[in-house]
């Protein structure tokens, strides 16, 4: 989660190497049903998003262990991991075993985990977002292993040298690149669904007090779709597996909490649009 940054929406026109894709551009994107055992690797380029209104759920927290593979092969006969867009299914898989040691159900623990990541003098939970999410990918074997976490500390797309940080850890010949103006609670879900390996820049907006970045871990068998992120809770910032959205459900997960209202105390965003870097379909 960043501080404050006052930045107004964001104008990607300029961006020649990631043309941005216009939040009101039709789509026709469905989301096919998925079950436990189904993998979807041959998907064709990556989905545009609809923004017509619709809202989103909440978190269970889970296990800190990273799972063996008897519990892999348990979390998809129950359908808590299914498998959808343009990763493999071993990719999705070790996307998700790389998101859970870096679980803490504690603020001590995550304030700990976040010097781990970030370094002392820079590491806290509140601002951790982005080097948490790169350490997630990299781990997973999905960015390059020499990609250095503390680059997407408090990052900001609009700046030149940030731009060029995201360009070579998500080159456009391997990653589309979508901008979407309107808020994280008027996007269909059902229609233009988030997708494992995601990166996602969550802008604040009017009304919001904190830019996001996050990358999604895993969807389950019902679409609901989860990222291990850092949040605000009454007990304090906890690094944590969050629901961020459940399509049957507006009124769960992260991203209904953070729009339900405006500069909360626990932490409001997503009014001023979104960003996602998505993997290309090979």
């Amino acid at each position: 989660m960043m501080g404050l940054v006052g930045i107004g929406l964001l104008f990607l026109g300029s961006r020649t190497s990631a043309p941005a894709l216009s939040a009101s551009t039709p789509t026709n994107i469905s989301f096919p049903a998925l079950t436990a055992t189904t993998v979807q690797t041959t998907a064709t380029e990556a989905p545009t998003f609809t923004t017509t209104p619709t809202l989103i759920p909440l978190f269970t927290p889970r296990p800190s262990a990273s799972p063996t593979p008897d519990a892999i092969q348990s979390a998809i006969n129950s359908g808590s991991l299914a498998f959808a867009g343009p990763l493999s299914q071993a990719e999705q898989i070790a996307l998700y075993r790389a998101s859970l040691p870096y679980i803490r159900l504690t603020a001590q623990g995550s304030r700990t985990l976040a010097k781990q990541i970030n370094g002392v003098g820079y590491g806290d939970p509140t601002n951790i977002c982005g080097p948490l999410a790169v350490a997630i990918l990299r781990d997973a074997g999905l960015i390059p292993d020499s990609t250095v976490p503390h680059d997407f500390w408090l990052l900001n797309p609009n700046a030149g040298s940030d731009a060029h940080r995201i360009e070579r850890v998500f080159p456009w010949e391997e990653y589309a690149h979508f901008f979407i103006s309107s808020p994280i609670n008027k996007t269909d879900w059902r229609l233009s669904p988030l997708l494992p390996g995601d990166f996602l820049f969550i802008w604040h907006g009017s009304g919001g007090n904190f830019d996001h970045m996050l990358v999604v871990s895993r969807v389950d068998s019902s679409s609901r779709t989860y990222a291990v992120t850092n949040y605000g809770t009454p007990d304090g910032y906890i690094i944590s597996e969050a629901l961020l959205y459940d399509p049957a459900d507006s009124s769960a997960g992260l991203f209904h909490q953070w729009t339900t209202a405006r500069d909360a105390i626990l932490g409001s965003t997503g009014f001023g649009g979104f960003e996602v870097w998505r993997r290309r379909s090979h």
